[in-house]
């Protein structure tokens, strides 16, 4: 009896070499920015780094007097009284989104230049500046309440569905960083890890709904990473992750961006091309996002009255700030 033994077609082989290639590129491009940035490493798509306190400090009031100049308060609160205050206002915030963000407006335009600006000096002290090629516009400030409308849980690209931001249009060569800054990080948290590799490549591509990509498993869950106050995370664009509520009371404070490296045109090229995302490429150029607060402002003609309008007119709620103007400080 001859007994037939399947053999793969080489259009399949080269496939799975492609695919593997690439895992290997972006994870040699991925130890790189650790090498450099890491204060701790325990994840193959994920890494730490520990903020030095003045630099964390100087974040929370900026991030603080942001959050006070929202809720209309003249001077800076305590965090208890501050996240009381965010919890009787949820649902009368006009500029806080279904999506999470607390979108500056016209009357927030100062504050907001001061938390860009503290985010973005920390940012410049972790020792990786070479290998910046450009960074999210404005960074976002994120607020995740433990109690949510139902409702939200299943829009397309909720946070609680477990997903890779190049699903929701982030470029696929880019690094995602998350910085807990107030609230119950315990409970309401993020929970990551990574797909089999050979998934990865094909799964770089817009879908337009997170449940498209239910069936990529994690196969790998970074269970040991728990959020931190004061601690950068680090997450490759290939790695999964989805927000967890264990509690209905409270809420997580965060701001999180994104940035795009240097000398990875070869990992870019391997990317197939894609359909836009539901949100454009918010990235400037690292030297552009840096002066922001020292030598140019970021300023938002929208204001609180006609974000409130818009919200009650049941408009599409975006995913991440956009409608802004950079405008020079000084004469050069």
């Amino acid at each position: 009896m001859l007994i037939k033994i399947p053999v793969e077609s080489p259009a399949c082989n080269l496939e799975s070499e492609r695919a593997i290639a690439f895992s290997e590129l972006g994870d040699r491009l991925f130890d790189e920015l650790a090498d450099k940035i890491a204060t701790k490493r325990q994840y193959r798509l994920l890494f730490e780094h520990k903020l030095k306190p003045e630099l964390f400090q100087q974040i929370l009031v900026a991030a603080a007097g942001y959050i006070c100049a929202c809720l209309n308060s003249p001077i800076i609160l305590s965090e208890a009284e501050m996240l009381e205050r965010l919890l009787e206002a949820r649902n009368t915030l006009p500029n806080y989104t279904g999506t999470g963000l607390l979108m500056p407006k016209r009357e927030h335009t100062l504050a907001f230049n001061l938390f860009q600006k503290s985010v973005a000096e920390a940012f410049s002290k972790l020792g990786a500046n070479d290998l910046i090629d450009a960074v999210d516009l404005p960074v976002n400030l994120r607020m995740v309440y433990g109690k949510t409308d139902t409702r939200k849980l299943s829009l397309p690209f909720a946070s609680s569905k477990c997903h890779s931001d190049v699903w929701a249009g982030v470029p696929a060569d880019a690094t995602v960083v998350v910085l807990p800054l107030f609230g119950d990080i315990d409970n309401i948290t993020i929970e990551a890890g990574e797909m089999p590799r050979e998934m990865e490549l094909e799964a770089m591509q817009v879908m337009s709904d997170f449940d498209e990509g239910r069936d990529i498993p994690m196969a790998v869950s970074y269970s040991e990473a728990q959020l931190q106050h004061g601690t950068m995370y680090f997450n490759d664009a290939r790695g999964l992750h989805q927000t967890v509520r264990r509690k209905a009371e409270g809420l997580r404070i965060s701001v999180d961006f994104r940035f795009r490296r240097k000398f990875n045109e070869a990992y870019r090229a391997m990317i197939p091309p894609s359909i836009a995302g539901v949100e454009e490429d918010m990235s400037v150029p690292y030297e552009d996002w840096l002066k922001v607060g020292n030598q140019t402002l970021i300023v938002f003609d929208e204001t609180v009255e006609q974000a409130k309008n818009k919200q009650n007119a049941g408009a599409p709620v975006p995913l991440y700030t956009r409608g802004y103007r950079l405008v020079n400080m000084f004469n050069f």
